[in-house]
C-alpha cells in the first residue's frame, strides 16, 4: 500500500467500543512515536503463496509507514480512556529486574522435547502471574514471524510449515480450546498475552486497530453475541469484500530487548514482525488476565 493509501485508510479511522486502543498517555506517545508506525494490510499474492510461503489468502502487513505528526493526530483517538476494558488494550512496559530468574526457568522449561505450547507452568510476574505459552523464534527479514505448528495439531495444517499471517490467537483458552463466549464477557475478561522481547535484536509488532473480532463478529454473524470468529473466517471475508482490505490500518511498534507489549491476542489481529532487522530475535510469551498498567512503562 502506497502512502497516499495508508493517509487515506488514516482519514476514514473511527473509533469505537470494538476498536483496540493504545494503553499509554498522549505525551508518552509522542515522546515515544519514532518506536510506532502504521502500515495497511493485503492478501498473499499467488507469489507469496507459491514462492514465499504464505497461506492461502492469508493477510499480510504491507510495509510500515513513519508516524509523522499529521498521522499521530489520526492515531491519537485510539488512546485508551479510563473506562476502556484491558481487553480491547495494548500495553507497553518491561518485567521488574527482579524477574530474570523467571525468565531464565520459562524460557529453559519451553526448550524441553516434550513441552507443548500454551500448555506451560504458571510463573509469577511481579504481583500477577502468567501461563507459559512459548518462545517464540523469529529470524531477520522475515515480513511476519507465525508459522503452522506441528506441535498443536488443531492450529495446524498437514502440509508442511507455512507463514500463517495476521491471526488471532482465539482458539486458545484458560480453560481449554475453542470455548465461545458472549461478548461482554469476551472484553471484559479476555486473556492477555505478554511478548517479552529476550533479544538479541529488535522486533515489532503489528496490530489492527479497526478489525479487532468484535469488528469481524458484527460482519460475519450480525446480533450473534456470542460469536467468535476465526481467522479463516477474516480470510474469507476480506477475500469476498476487497473494499475492506484496503480499509485495515495496523499499528508497528518496535519492540527492544528486556521490553515487553501486553496484547489482547485473541481480539486484536496480529502478527510479529522482522522487517528491516538483520538479528534474530526470540520472544518469551505468557498468557494470563492481566490488568491495565500491569507493568511499568518505559
Amino acid at each position: 500500500m502506497s502512502t497516499g493509501a495508508v493517509d487515506a485508510s488514516l482519514d476514514s479511522l473511527r473509533v469505537d467500543d470494538r476498536s483496540i486502543r493504545l494503553d499509554c498517555p498522549e505525551g508518552w506517545l509522542r515522546t515515544h512515536r519514532h518506536r510506532l508506525s502504521v502500515c495497511g494490510v493485503h492478501l498473499a499474492t499467488p507469489e507469496e503463496v507459491t514462492h514465499g510461503g504464505f497461506v492461502k489468502d492469508a493477510i499480510v502487513p504491507d510495509a510500515p509507514v513513519p508516524l509523522t505528526a499529521g498521522r499521530l493526530r489520526r492515531i491519537t483517538p485510539f488512546l485508551a480512556d479510563p473506562g476502556t476494558p484491558a481487553g480491547l488494550c495494548v500495553g507497553f512496559g518491561r518485567l521488574g529486574g527482579s524477574q530474570h530468574r523467571v525468565v531464565a526457568a520459562a524460557s529453559e522449561e519451553a526448550a524441553r522435547p516434550d513441552f507443548v505450547p500454551h500448555h506451560g507452568a504458571r510463573y509469577a510476574l511481579g504481583p500477577h502471574a502468567g501461563r507459559l505459552v512459548d518462545v517464540l523464534t523469529a529470524r531477520g527479514g522475515t515480513r511476519t514471524t507465525t508459522v503452522m505448528d506441528p506441535r498443536i495439531a488443531r492450529y495446524s495444517e498437514p502440509a508442511a510449515a507455512r507463514w500463517v499471517g495476521m491471526h488471532y490467537d482465539n482458539a486458545w483458552t484458560g480453560r481449554g480450546e475453542g470455548e465461545r463466549y458472549a461478548r461482554d464477557v469476551r472484553v471484559a475478561c479476555a486473556e492477555r498475552r505478554v511478548i517479552h522481547n529476550l533479544g538479541p535484536g529488535t522486533r515489532s509488532l503489528v496490530f489492527a486497530l479497526n478489525m479487532s473480532a468484535l469488528h469481524l463478529s458484527d460482519r460475519v454473524s450480525p446480533g450473534d453475541g456470542r460469536n467468535v470468529p476465526t481467522t479463516q473466517q477474516l480470510r474469507e471475508f476480506l477475500a469476498g469484500h476487497p473494499d475492506e482490505v484496503s480499509n485495515l490500518v495496523c499499528a508497528v511498534w518496535t519492540t527492544a530487548v528486556g521490553e515487553l507489549v501486553v496484547l489482547p491476542a485473541g481480539l486484536a489481529l496480529h502478527d510479529g514482525s522482522m522487517e528491516g532487522r538483520r538479528d534474530p530475535s526470540s520472544a518469551l510469551v505468557f498468557a494470563g488476565a492481566f490488568p491495565r498498567g500491569a507493568f511499568s512503562r518505559m
